[in-house]
């Protein structure tokens, strides 16, 4: 079956309160029916199924004008589009709302994310509305020749086991289909605010697979929410000094998380390297010779650069991303007891990392006496992991008192000699 998905841009959604949503925050310019219609006369083509994803609910009036979604409904069948689905709030289907989008050609499907059949748990959630709100929805929808989808959120605060399997029986028996969805909040929600507290933590594939197992005949989806941690840019300090409270900083512990247990290595080898004082790291002179070395390397494609530094292990892929550019560890005012601490706390992360990110090579380029270095040959010996150093002791004996002493030609030299063997 073919099916064409659509992003309608049309202001914030009228609730936006729900605490694991940031639609309510994000502000997005209202469009003129014209505008509308101009914009789905460009993406529309014949399917099997259209889908039409706005942030808050499509029967809003104050968000999609009631003719554009006449407009949508005349154009599926002229189309020959048999099914569409799109989404709303229990408050906005009405008969009224209905009424502009009935077809004897298309069968419309209205999507509404239930997440929680428990009263309580909806109140926690400030979803705004009730069970009973939605089984009135349910009702009127099934009355008027309207499908149900139904979406169920997997590992919502304040739920368990218990409180998913009675949502998914409620929801099985008002709706056409039911999808088991991973919940994971966005950067301008109260719930993102609960994993960087430490008070929560969205589930793991392994975990969301786990929990849904006993539903095998549901449509399940890892991955439709998963994105990269965002912080509100109010929230986005700079994070200075060189102290325990900087090392263990909850916005690093936070993304520690995510990257060992959602982001997912795509190259086959690893090289990991220092941090910069200039930031982002890939605009600094130690960067930048790096990666020029790398050029020189066959297949360095197939490198994945990681840094090792304060907020932990990072992936090249988000050196460009706060908080990691936009935090300073001032080594000068590192005390014995901060290094030690410094070696403890990222040998731990770098084994997390390790544990799940796997490799067939794994390279290091560091300063052979700093405390990265450090930590991870302490890990890699651990996990009985064989380390390739990219600079010779040697070497670095003749360089090590210079400034940047990892820019050295010499040094360099060494990075790509071992890479190409």
């Amino acid at each position: 079956m073919s099916e064409k998905t659509l992003y309608l841009k049309s202001g914030k959604c009228t609730w936006g309160k729900c605490i694991f949503c940031g639609w309510g925050c994000q502000d997005e310019p209202v469009q003129t029916l014209e505008e509308l219609k101009t914009w789905l006369d460009q993406k529309l083509e014949p399917v099997d199924l259209l889908k039409i994803f706005n942030s808050g609910s499509f029967l809003d009036d104050k968000q999609v004008d009631p003719k554009f979604r006449e407009y949508v409904i005349k154009k599926c069948e002229e189309f020959g589009i048999p099914k569409l689905t799109v989404e709303s709030r229990p408050e906005f289907i009405t008969a009224k709302s209905l009424k502009g989008m009935k077809s004897d050609k298309v069968h419309v499907t209205i999507a509404i994310g239930l997440e929680c059949a428990d009263d309580k748990i909806l109140k926690k959630l400030n979803k705004g509305f009730t069970v009973d709100d939605y089984l009135k929805a349910a009702k009127l929808l099934k009355k008027n020749g309207f499908g149900l989808r139904s979406y169920v959120l997997v590992n919502a605060p304040f739920t368990n086991q218990d409180t998913l399997r009675k949502s998914v029986e409620l929801a099985r028996e008002h709706s056409e289909s039911v999808i088991l969805l991973n919940w994971f909040p966005h950067g301008y929600s109260a719930a993102f605010n609960m994993w960087i507290e430490g008070k929560w933590k969205p589930f793991d594939k392994e975990q969301f697979e786990e929990a849904t197992k006993e539903f095998g005949d549901i449509e399940k989806d890892f991955d439709n929410f998963v994105f990269r941690p965002r912080w509100p840019k109010e929230m986005e300090k700079w994070i200075n000094g060189a102290t325990e409270k900087e090392l263990l900083h909850p916005y690093y512990e936070l993304w520690q998380d995510f990257i060992v247990r959602f982001f997912k290595a795509k190259r086959k080898n690893v090289l990991f390297v220092p941090c910069a004082f200039r930031k982002p790291y890939n605009i600094s002179k130690l960067h930048r010779s790096i990666r020029k070395t790398l050029f020189e390397v066959p297949n360095s494609r197939d490198i994945h650069l990681v840094v090792i530094s304060s907020p932990g292990v990072i992936p090249y892929e988000f050196v460009d991303y706060y908080p990691f550019n936009r935090y300073d560890w001032k080594e000068w005012e590192e005390t014995p007891e901060i290094k030690k601490k410094y070696i403890e706390v990222n040998q731990k992360r770098i084994e997390n990392y390790l544990n799940t990110h796997k490799y067939e090579k794994y390279y290091c380029y560091f300063k052979l006496d700093s405390e990265s270095y450090i930590a991870l040959k302490q890990a890699c010996k651990k996990l009985k992991i064989e380390l390739i150093d990219c600079l010779s002791e040697e070497t670095y004996e003749k360089i090590k008192n210079e400034k940047n002493p990892l820019t050295f030609p010499s040094a360099l030299e060494d990075l790509k000699k071992n890479l190409k063997t």
